[in-house]
């Protein structure tokens, strides 16, 4: 059966200069080994026509997708960590393996949409300089290599106590009062901001996870009404013909592959 894996990143996972503790250094690698396989890299919107039986299998045959989450400005800025020093953005990277290989590239970037969502979390979880604004967003969605997209209104992050819960999770977004507020309030602002016609598509589960009204009721039923046609999560397996929109898995960079050899491996089972 074709299948095509599509792989996630953190720019804002940097402990180190290595690639267990800095996803900057493993997409360079990955990058490479995509290359030097053969494979194509596709948009998720090109994955996506293919699952609703809109384009041929020769669209995807030996292809790679790639995604990132969160939307910090590391995704596109080239910034001097504090301790780690100089991080080439994603962005860049991508700009620069295009033009050096001659190999089309793309991205779709799972932003996290509120301004006072974002504030907070970086002072509180990333290092605290305003570097998780929105004023690339326009400037990526418009480049052709890098997509903006949903990553909910504020993360159901634990700093903000929404729930009232003990852990970090979606699971508690479980009626539609909540489902709104993360999904619907953060589509209405992406389209407000990014606007010339932008629509966006795609929405990812933050945590990867999901309460059961959310999966099964309120995306199938309304997620037309916003203009969604697919959700993903963090469960590690190729997408295929017969992958459910509404929980599209993804592989995480050094949660399921640590090295470009476990990715190899990965990658080889698209192709096989």
């Amino acid at each position: 059966m074709l299948q095509v894996p599509i792989l996630t990143y953190h720019a804002n996972n940097i402990n180190g200069v290595g690639y267990q503790n800095n996803d900057h250094v493993a997409l360079a690698a990955d990058l490479q080994l995509i290359h030097q396989l053969g494979m194509q890299i596709i948009s998720l919107d090109q994955l996506i026509d293919w699952r609703l039986g809109k384009a041929p299998d020769a669209a995807v045959e030996r292809a790679v997708v790639l995604t990132c989450d969160d939307g910090t400005d590391f995704d596109y800025y080239d910034l001097h960590h504090p301790t780690h020093g100089l991080q080439t953005s994603f962005f860049n990277q991508l700009k620069a393996h295009q033009l050096k290989n001659s190999q089309t590239v793309h991205m779709t970037n799972f932003v996290i949409v509120s301004p006072t969502a974002r504030q907070a979390l970086d002072e509180r979880c990333l290092i605290g300089r305003n570097w998780w604004r929105d004023d690339w967003w326009q400037d990526a969605q418009q480049s052709g290599l890098m997509q903006i997209a949903n990553h909910s209104w504020d993360h159901n992050h634990g700093i903000f106590d929404n729930q009232n819960t003990t852990d970090d999770s979606f699971h508690h977004i479980d009626n539609k009062a909540l489902c709104d507020q993360q999904i619907l309030q953060a589509q209405d602002y992406l389209h407000q901001q990014l606007g010339n016609g932008y629509q966006n598509k795609y929405f990812a589960y933050p945590y990867g996870n999901y309460s059961d009204y959310l999966r099964f009721e309120y995306l199938p039923q309304l997620g037309e009404t916003m203009n969604l046609v697919a959700a993903f999560t963090t469960e590690p397996q190729h997408v295929n013909r017969h992958s459910e929109l509404w929980a599209m898995p993804r592989y995480v960079c050094n949660n399921d592959w640590k090295s470009t050899a476990q990715l190899k491996q990965i990658l080889t089972q698209a192709t096989a």
